[in-house]
This record gives C-alpha cells, sequence and structure tokens, in this order.
C-alpha cells in the first residue's frame, strides 16, 4: 500500500554563506522542492509568511471551485464572451470529470497525462470513433490555460499540463456537400420553412447561402432585416471583423421580411427555444443534419454550410478580401485555411492572372498564351498571390 504524501510545508529561514543571505525551502504537494533566497531575514519570515497562505489556498480548494472562479474572471475581465464561457466550462468540466470534487493538488502531472491520453482513445458514445486531433488538442489547449492563471493565482503550486504535449495531425476545415448535393438541401430545407413553418430551416439556408456562424444565425434580431429583405445586418460576432452587413440573395428576401414582420424588432429572428431564451447552437446543428438525413445526402455541420459557401465565392471568381469580409474574417489567409477547399483557392487565382495578363481573350488561344497559362498552373500558390499583389500595386 503506497504512503501517504507528506503536506505541504515551508520551513526556515537557514542561514547561508556565513549568515550574508537566508534560505527557505518550500514542499509543494508534488514532492517538488523549491529554495528561495534572501539578503534579510525579515524578508525570508515575510516570504514564509506568503508561500504558508499559499498553500492554505491551494489546499482548500477543489478544482471545481478554481474552475469556475476561472470562468467568472474570464468573463468579467471580457476575455470571453458569457455563452463562450459556458461552454467552456462545460468542456473543460466533462475533461477533468474524475477529479472535479478534489483538491487541486490531487491533479499531479502523472494524472494530467493520464487524463489526455484517455481523452485521446475514448470512443465518440455518437460517432463510435476516437475524437478527432482538433477536439482533443482544443480540450488540452483549455485546460493549461485554466492551470496557468490558477497558478498565477497562487491556487496551484504548478501546472500539471505544462509537459503534456498534444498528439494527432489537425485536418484544417470540414466536409462539405457537392453542389448537386447543396441544391437538395436548400430544396428541403425551404420545403420544411413554406409547409411546416420551421425557422431553423430557414436559418440553415441563410448559413449556406450567406456564409453565416451558427451564433451569427440564431442572434439575429427582427430589426437586422433591413430594405424589405435586402440586407442583413451582423452587429458582432466571434471577432471584430464579424461586424458588416450582407447583400440577401433574392430567394430569401421575402421570406426573410415575413419573419421580421412578425416581430417585434428585438425579437430573434428565428425565434426562441423551448426555454423561452435563444435557441442554443446545438439544436440548430440538429436541425442541419435531419435536413441532410430526409434530403439523401451526407451528414454536415452549420460550419460546413459556411465554408462551402467560402468555396463557391472563391471559384466564381470573387475576389478573396471580399470573400473574407462576407465572413467575417480579417483576412482571406483564414479563409483559405479552415473554409474554402484548396483547389478552387488555387483554380481561382490562376484564372485571375490569367484574366489580368489577357490571356483568356476572345478568339483563338496563341501557343504563347497556352504556354503561359500553364506556367501559371504550375506555379506554387505563394508565387501567385506575389504575382496578383505586385499586379495591384503598379496599377495594372
Amino acid at each position: 500500500m503506497p504512503r501517504p504524501k507528506a503536506p505541504p510545508r515551508v520551513n526556515g529561514p537557514y542561514p547561508d554563506r556565513d549568515g550574508t543571505r537566508f534560505r527557505v525551502r518550500i514542499f509543494h504537494h508534488d514532492l517538488q522542492r523549491q529554495d528561495l533566497y534572501f539578503h534579510t531575514e525579515k524578508e525570508a519570515l515575510a516570504a514564509i509568511a506568503q508561500a504558508k497562505r499559499e498553500l492554505q489556498a491551494v489546499q482548500s480548494r477543489t478544482l471545481g471551485d478554481v474552475i469556475s472562479e476561472y470562468f467568472v474572471d474570464k468573463e468579467r475581465s471580457g476575455r470571453s464572451k458569457p455563452e463562450t464561457c459556458r461552454e467552456q466550462h462545460a468542456r473543460i468540466t466533462v475533461f477533468l470529470h474524475k477529479y472535479i470534487d478534489q483538491e487541486i493538488a490531487q491533479l499531479t502531472p502523472r494524472r494530467a497525462a493520464a487524463l489526455y491520453q484517455e481523452a485521446v482513445e475514448r470512443p465518440n458514445p455518437k460517432t463510435g470513433k476516437p475524437m478527432a486531433a482538433a477536439s482533443h488538442r482544443f480540450y488540452l489547449a483549455l485546460v493549461k490555460g485554466m492551470f496557468t492563471w490558477a497558478v498565477r493565482k497562487g491556487y496551484a503550486s504548478g501546472n500539471p499540463f505544462a509537459d503534456v504535449q498534444p498528439v494527432g495531425r489537425v485536418e484544417a476545415g470540414k466536409p462539405q456537400l457537392r453542389i448537386e448535393e447543396a441544391k437538395l438541401f436548400i430544396d428541403e430545407a425551404l420545403r420544411r420553412y413554406d409547409q411546416k413553418g420551421s425557422e431553423l430551416a430557414l436559418g440553415a439556408v441563410v448559413a449556406l447561402l450567406m456564409g453565416l456562424r451558427a451564433g451569427e444565425v440564431l442572434k439575429r434580431c427582427a430589426r437586422d432585416v433591413d430594405r424589405a429583405g435586402q440586407i442583413l445586418w451582423i452587429d458582432s460576432g466571434k471577432t471584430r471583423n464579424a461586424r458588416r452587413f450582407l447583400d440577401v440573395p433574392v430567394v430569401l428576401q421575402s421570406r426573410l421580411a415575413k419573419i421580421a414582420t412578425q416581430r417585434l424588432p428585438a425579437e430573434p429572428l428565428f425565434g426562441y427555444g423551448r426555454t423561452g431564451k435563444l435557441r442554443h447552437r446545438q439544436v440548430f446543428w440538429r436541425a442541419v443534419g435531419d435536413i441532410c438525413q430526409a434530403a439523401g445526402i451526407p451528414r454536415v455541420c452549420p460550419h460546413s454550410l459556411r465554408g462551402l459557401w467560402a468555396t463557391l465565392g472563391v471559384q466564381s471568381g470573387a475576389v478573396s478580401h471580399a470573400v473574407a469580409a462576407s465572413l467575417g474574417h480579417g483576412s482571406f489567409s483564414m479563409t483559405e485555411r479552415h473554409y474554402a477547399q484548396p483547389e478552387a483557392v488555387s483554380g481561382a487565382k490562376t484564372a485571375r492572372m490569367v484574366e489580368m495578363l489577357s490571356l483568356g481573350s476572345e478568339g483563338a488561344t496563341t501557343e504563347p498564351q497556352r504556354a503561359a497559362e500553364q506556367l501559371l498552373k504550375s506555379l506554387p500558390r505563394e508565387v501567385l498571390d506575389s504575382l496578383v499583389t505586385l499586379h495591384h500595386r503598379n496599377g495594372k
């Protein structure tokens, strides 16, 4: 049977170097020893008192209490929005569930590594497959950030996840529908709205045809629909670039205008949930999945609809910065990495260069033009980017 660990303690002060300095020794929960040195005995005694207070704080706080205080502080300081804090609080509680009711010091580096390994290997109850690398890496980043804060507050003597390394390869972007599948999705969603009054189904079409995030769809209120449904305002969102207003496709204009006239200006455009509060994103995800199933197409999430919009926007020849702005991104690099399909981005850039160099003019294509077009297609993306930038800079 293993011996119980000795409680944390502070020893000293001990004279050192013939009394020219004083040493204080701190023993932490994890048996790590820490030596501190001071010029005077008075400074050493003050440090001992402070260390004892911090160790007492560590001993008297459960992991669950620390997590709750962390998200209260995060919301109060404005580092995260309330809904983000609630969602992350739930995630981190699930991740650390084994130690939630124990003192924070009980979560040692070995136990932290075991928790992460468990998250990597545990099958998802819905899919039966292990968690995606992006998901368990996100959980790891969350707990690392929380413990960094806890150490700074004096609630933990160290970050047990500090040496835990993320594993797995992150796949950027989500699986996307094909164009014919997207048409089937839109037909089914509009049928559900027109015949059954499903507001979430109409919201799903808005996400697909306008490139909105799930949260942006659900937070729209009646007054955001402007000019008889021709414009939709986005006042705020995930990033500082999320504030924008968008042209509404014709197929949606009369439908959005109709809903808006049935609501008070500040009421949610796509309705409240059963509890009388704003609908949760998970409800929207389920609605999108139900539409996919009914349409007989692969099941995708709302984020995938946004990605398809970006891909089609790029492929159609839309200027990259305009696509990024419509998505609420600060630059096209984010759009390119997480939303638009690489083939669409590369093809659009090649087409843009052909257009700028007048290689796509009417009439028979000459041999030099064909050679130039093939050369452009063979260039890496970063070279094409540089050529486009230089072209605009020279005003041609």
